[in-house]
């Protein structure tokens, strides 16, 4: 793979808790770097995904309206906007708007609803996963509100910026003009049916520890996170082809566990990316 591999594996994973049997909702994730990092670059080879709505733009009335009768039926289990700053760049109370169902969606989900505009009854909370990217410049600015209405803790933050050697690394792949023959990303084990996936006491119990110093750091108790993260170790089973989680699987997510937090910590190339 030559993208970022921890981004690319974090989308990966949480793209597969869509289809873990146990977890009560699809992962979501907010990628957080600053312009040219490669955010929408690796959202985008992501498209060819089923079950995957890819926005370059969306509002509140245009999801309802559009997607959550797909939603419902489980066509789509993720929505992947690779600029949060587009739907964010209107009005007040349409970005107000947008982002409370959007709250609801990855959350408590969206029920019965009566607006003046649209009519729709339901018989349970339908609920989604969100895979969006932002600059940390826009998340201090939207950081405020979105504290508010509980948004943050809702999602997965993963940031992550380029040290010195991965920037030369950069511009020898640009030069050498291999991000021409770059492929798409597609999920190779995605189930017929949603798997159980069992989760070992123990493997919980391992997480623990780093789960609670990233919440301490967030002013969060972590039981969102941990639960969040448990969903990223049954993943991880899962797109591996197995059944139960194992050692292999919690330390590949201790090891992205380094970049979920949003102080953009410098992020590693094995290979030269973007």
């Amino acid at each position: 793979m030559k993208d970022l591999e921890p981004l690319a594996d974090m989308i990966t994973l949480t793209l597969y808790t869509a289809y873990v049997k146990s977890i009560p909702k699809p992962n979501s994730l907010l990628v957080i770097a600053q312009p040219e990092s490669g955010k929408t670059e690796i959202l985008k080879k992501f498209i060819p995904n089923k079950n995957v709505a890819y926005l370059s733009d969306v509002t509140a009335f245009g999801l309802e309206r559009d997607y959550l009768p797909k939603i419902e039926a489980g066509e789509i289990r993720h929505i992947v906007i690779p600029d949060l700053l587009k739907p964010l760049s209107r009005k007040e109370s349409t970005v107000k708007t947008f982002t409370t169902s959007m709250n609801a969606l990855i959350e408590e989900g969206v029920a019965s609803s009566s607006t003046y505009a649209t009519r729709r009854t339901s018989e349970k909370h339908v609920k989604c996963g969100l895979i969006t990217a932002i600059t940390g410049k826009e998340l201090s600015n939207q950081r405020h509100n979105w504290g508010r209405i509980g948004f943050l803790s809702r999602i997965v933050p993963f940031s992550y910026s380029y040290g010195i050697e991965s920037v030369k690394k950069i511009f020898d792949y640009i030069l050498g003009l291999d991000y021409l023959s770059e492929s798409d990303i597609e999920l190779k084990r995605i189930p017929k049916q949603d798997r159980q996936i069992r989760l070992p006491l123990r493997y919980a119990r391992t997480i623990l520890p780093s789960t609670t110093a990233i919440a301490k750091a967030q002013h969060a108790y972590g039981f969102r996170l941990q639960k969040q993260f448990q969903a990223l170790l049954q993943a991880s089973a899962l797109e591996r082809g197995r059944n139960v989680v194992n050692s292999r699987d919690v330390d590949r997510l201790l090891h992205l566990m380094n970049w979920v937090n949003f102080d953009e910590n410098p992020i590693t190339l094995r290979r030269a990316g973007r």
